[in-house]
Parts: C-alpha cells; sequence; structure tokens
C-alpha cells in the first residue's frame, strides 16, 4: 500500500489575485460544488459536452490524477475498471488495454490531439488531463487498436499559479515538482508556464532503483482579439531497471506462500537498466473566422532516445518430460535466460495538422463540422541487438550466469508516411434526436530494411473508416444512444530471423464495432450502461517458434472478438 503526501505552497498575493476578499477575513466559508465533467478533445466532435456524446470516454484532470497518486499511464488503471494493463513492467512504457485489445503505442496515442510514439515513459507532470476514448477509433484515427486512444492534454498558461509540490511513497520513492504560470504584458497577452519534476525511484520490488526528470515550458500570445499563437516544449529522462513477471511453473501456478513479490529476475551481476529519453515541441495557431468558425493550424515533432536492457526468462527446456515450454517455467522453477540488450534506440514522430471547425444550419438542422487532413510521419532506427541464451535461472533468485552481450540479431530502420482526410458532423435533427457522422481517408506508405540492408520491404495501402451514431435525448439529463464503426490496424512480420516471412506486411485489420448504451449526467451523479461488439482479425505464430531459423510464420487466423 503506497503512502503520499502533498504540500503546497501558494503565496497571498496569489490567493487575493483570484479572491480579493480572502485576504481581508480571518473566517472562511468553503463551498463545494460538483466539477462540469470536461469536454474530452479526444471525441473529435468540437465542444459538445461528453454527456451528450454518442461514445464513451473518461477525462481525468491533473488534480484526479495527483490525488490518487497516479505517476504512469500504467497507473490510470486505478481509476476506470473499464482499462487494465497489459505488460506494465517497473522501469519500462506502460501498456494499456481497452474493451479486450491492447492499445498499440505507435498508432493508439495522442499529444494534444496529434500522433505521438508512446514506445517510451510519457511523463504527466505538465499535463492538464488524461483522456481515454473507449472503443474504435477509426473516425479519430487512420490507423489504431480498436480498443480507443489516449490523449495528453498539455497544461498551457493562465492565470497566476505558485505550486510545488513533495511526494514520499513506501518503500523510500522521493520526488518534487513545481507549477508556475503567469501572464504579463498589455492586456495580458503574452502568457508563460513551467512545470518542473524530479524523482527517485525506489518500488517495493527490490534491484529497480532509479529516478526520473522533467522540464517543460509553455508560452502563448494573444496577437489579437481573434487570433493566437502556441507553443511549448518538453524534455524527460527516465534511468531504472525493468523488472520481467514471474510464470507458471509447467502446468501449476507458483505458490504464493514461497514466491517472494519484491523478488526482480532481472537481477544479474551483468543487468543494466532502461533509459528512456524523450524531447517534444509543438507549435499551434488559432484563428477565429466569425461568430461560429475557427481554424487551426498545429504541428510537433518528437524524439525519442532509449536503452533497453534487461535480463530475460523466456522458457525453457524440461530435460525430463523432453519437452520445450515456450511460454511458461519448468515444473521445478527454472527458465532459459536472454541477455537482450538493444542500445542507442532512435525514434521520431512528426505531424502536422490543418483543421476547420464551426456551426451551420441547413433548414432546420443545426451542424457542428469538424473538418481537415493530418500528415504524419513515423522513423524507427533499431540498432542490431543482443537476444543470447545466458544460460538456466530460477525463479527464486539464486541463479547467476554469465553475461551474453554480442549483437547477433539485426535492428531495422523503419518509415511510416500518412495522410488522412477527415470529415465529421454531429446534426440536431430535432430538440431530442442527434446524427453524428464520421468519415476518415488514410494513405499509408511504409517501407523498411534490416541493419545489413537485407529483408527490405515497401508497401502503400489507403482505406477509409466511417462511423455513425444516432442519439435520443429521454430528459435533460439521461440519453440514450446507439452507434457503428469501423477501425484499421496494419502488422508487418517482425524482423527476426525465426519468422520465414519476416519483414512481410499482412493484409489490412479492419475492425468493426457496435455499440449501445444510456447515459446520466446529474448533479450528484454520473453513471452509464454500455453493450458493445468489436471483431477484429486475429493474427498468430503457426510453427515452433524456437528461434531457429524459419521455425514459424505470422498468418491470419480466425477472428478476435
Amino acid at each position: 500500500m503506497a503512502h503520499r503526501f502533498r504540500l503546497s505552497l501558494l503565496s497571498l498575493a496569489a490567493a487575493s489575485a483570484v479572491w480579493p476578499a480572502a485576504a481581508q477575513v480571518a473566517d472562511s466559508v468553503t463551498i463545494s460544488t460538483r466539477a462540469i465533467p470536461a469536454v474530452p478533445a479526444i471525441g473529435g466532435f468540437g465542444s459538445l459536452p461528453l454527456a451528450r456524446s454518442p461514445l464513451q470516454a473518461l477525462s481525468l484532470s491533473a488534480t484526479e490524477l495527483g490525488d490518487a497518486g497516479v505517476a504512469s499511464l500504467a497507473e490510470v488503471t486505478k481509476l476506470d475498471a473499464g482499462l487494465s494493463d497489459a505488460y506494465n513492467a517497473e522501469g519500462y512504457w506502460s501498456f494499456l488495454t481497452a474493451r479486450g485489445f491492447v492499445l498499440d503505442n505507435r498508432s493508439n496515442y495522442r499529444r494534444d490531439g496529434l500522433p505521438i510514439n508512446a514506445e517510451t515513459a510519457l511523463a504527466l507532470g505538465n499535463k492538464e488531463r488524461v483522456e481515454v476514448l473507449k472503443g474504435t477509433s477509426g473516425t479519430q484515427a487512420g490507423v489504431s487498436a480498436p480498443g480507443g486512444l489516449v490523449n495528453l492534454v498539455v497544461k498551457r498558461p493562465t492565470d497566476r499559479v505558485r505550486h510545488a509540490q513533495l511526494h514520499w511513497e513506501q518503500g523510500g520513492s522521493v520526488g518534487a515538482a513545481v507549477d508556475l504560470a503567469d501572464r504579463f504584458g498589455d492586456g495580458r497577452r503574452f502568457g508563460l508556464r513551467l512545470n518542473a519534476a524530479a524523482s527517485e525511484l525506489k518500488p517495493q520490488t527490490r534491484h529497480a532503483d532509479g529516478r526520473s526528470q522533467l522540464v517543460a515550458l509553455a508560452a502563448d500570445w494573444q496577437i489579437t482579439p481573434d487570433s493566437r499563437l502556441e507553443a511549448e516544449v518538453e524534455s524527460s529522462h527516465q534511468r531504472q531497471p525493468s523488472v520481467p513477471g514471474f510464470s507458471l511453473r509447467g502446468d501449476a501456478l507458483p505458490d504464493a506462500n514461497t514466491v517472494d513479490p519484491r523478488l526482480n529476475l532481472n537481477n544479474q551481476p551483468w543487468s543494466l537498466p532502461v533509459v528512456l529519453d524523450g524531447d517534444t515541441a509543438s507549435l499551434r495557431y488559432v484563428q477565429r473566422l466569425g461568430a461560429d468558425w475557427q481554424f487551426s493550424a498545429h504541428g510537433a515533432t518528437q524524439r525519442l532516445r532509449s536503452d533497453d536492457r534487461i535480463a530475460f526468462p523466456f522458457g525453457c527446456y524440461d530435460a525430463g518430460a523432453d519437452v520445450y515450454w515456450a511460454d511458461r517455467y519448468c515444473p521445478d522453477g527454472s527458465f532459459d535466460l536472454y541477455d537482450f540488450r538493444s542500445d542507442g534506440e532512435r525514434r521520431r514522430a512528426d505531424a502536422v495538422d490543418l483543421h476547420l471547425s464551426g456551426s451551420a444550419r441547413t433548414g432546420g438542422v443545426v451542424h457542428e463540422i469538424s473538418a481537415g487532413v493530418l500528415a504524419s510521419r513515423l522513423r524507427d532506427r533499431l540498432p542490431r541487438q543482443a537476444f543470447n541464451f545466458a544460460g538456466s535461472g530460477l525463479d527464486d533468485g539464486t541463479a547467476v550466469t554469465p553475461a551474453a552481450p554480442d549483437l547477433t540479431i539485426e535492428g531495422v530502420s523503419r518509415n511510416d508516411r500518412s495522410t488522412e482526410w477527415y470529415l465529421r458532423d454531429a446534426m440536431q435533427l430535432a430538440p431530442r434526436w442527434s446524427l453524428w457522422a464520421g468519415l476518415r481517408h488514410t494513405r499509408l506508405q511504409r517501407d523498411s530494411v534490416a541493419t545489413d540492408g537485407s529483408d527490405g520491404v515497401a508497401y502503400t495501402q489507403s482505406f477509409t473508416t466511417p462511423w455513425l451514431g444516432l442519439a435520443h435525448q429521454l430528459s435533460e439529463t439521461t440519453m440514450l444512444y446507439a452507434s457503428w464503426g469501423e477501425g484499421v490496424e496494419t502488422q508487418i512480420v517482425p524482423n527476426q530471423p525465426w519468422y520465414a516471412n519476416r519483414g512481410q506486411p499482412l493484409p489490412a485489420l479492419k475492425s468493426r464495432q457496435l455499440e449501445a448504451g444510456v447515459k446520466h449526467s446529474g448533479a450528484a451523479l454520473d453513471w452509464s450502461v454500455t453493450g458493445f461488439r468489436v471483431t477484429r482479425p486475429q493474427t498468430s505464430d503457426v510453427g515452433s517458434c524456437d528461434f531457429s531459423s524459419d521455425s514459424c510464420a505470422r498468418r491470419l487466423d480466425g477472428s478476435a472478438r
């Protein structure tokens, strides 16, 4: 059980600027009211509130995240039972599962609405909120796993903020953070916001101590009453050993009374920490076009650097039964231990979005329209790797093996380019009826080649993903809705020597979702009941995949539902 306390420092001058009377009276009166649910930008339908939108989404403010002690995306699962983790190890990047599907770290994550690569430790210290859209997201993203999308909303300049925080967690983790913001200049047209944080990480798992830092600066300029320019930069660093999971002993679960939950099997003399560095910058120009329309041009770049290392338990050969366990340990708790090292990984994501939104009326129908084009590029430069058998380990952590750091597996240079045209329209048909429609057309170009020049592949795919929703307002607080939509994923077979079809693209995986539900948003309580069905083509590895050359192949194999 983690224990956390917060110390907030707020100057009297800052307080009196917002509440002038507060500095003049000794007695205070606290008035509490229920906050209006935030409108998640990830939905893509402009300013329409979540309570009246025919989709399921979650919006968690920085205050909610801080009160729950959420320091990483993996910990968001504390706050919503509809989200679960997938492979959330200490010292590594976060994975989330929604509606039964693992969100793809290369395609299901957004930052202020623009695509980013989440194969890193995404810092939350400078984020205003975390938004999670649940369900098929083909109208919000050209390529994505069908579980949903995650959007990180950056803190922007605001009126005077002076906030400092200290935290401590059981086990010895300590950290400090500051959040400073102000507006200045003639008419307070200029704004700045600085966020900085540093932590010493000492989780309850042994031999997993690390540290993290974050520095972020956001600025804006209200050029005219109708135009605004926003810019921000962020730099983060995390250095921490990762922690592999336990596994079955043959066909039996390990005895919970004898397994030490604090044991880290990544504790060889040669084990090295995972190092994750990230730099991100964005620039956005917003122009109001009359009373009802707005245009924005938004661009961002993200550059990631990582050293990925771990002593990795993976299967075992049971000599007594003459069987190889590819997905578990041997019955005596032994396993094959591999020395995995991939130093100097480089990833880059660039995106530019041109967006027009506003209201219009045709006859008796009111439209909330959003249209635009998104151009994005992902580049991965992954060098040669070590993934070598280092000896036999034991799940009590006592076995010691020699290192095996030779770079035996080729890396990959990979480029993804996409252009996405999108149109969304929320139509108010009658006082209680609304129709929602979205359409996105994506053209995707991909190429990859191994570091030795082999296994080169290049291909182009195009697809259109529609979405349709119908909502009926039963009362001011309760809505009934139904929706249907499609999404698309693309896969390339991993460029590993045991795949006979390594590096080859698979057919696009088109997912489909039907959803229906009831939503209520009242003065004291929000609730919803939702039923959904998602289907998607499934891939699987056919063959032994025992690390020998061409021992298996990845194919389409049925469907997941």
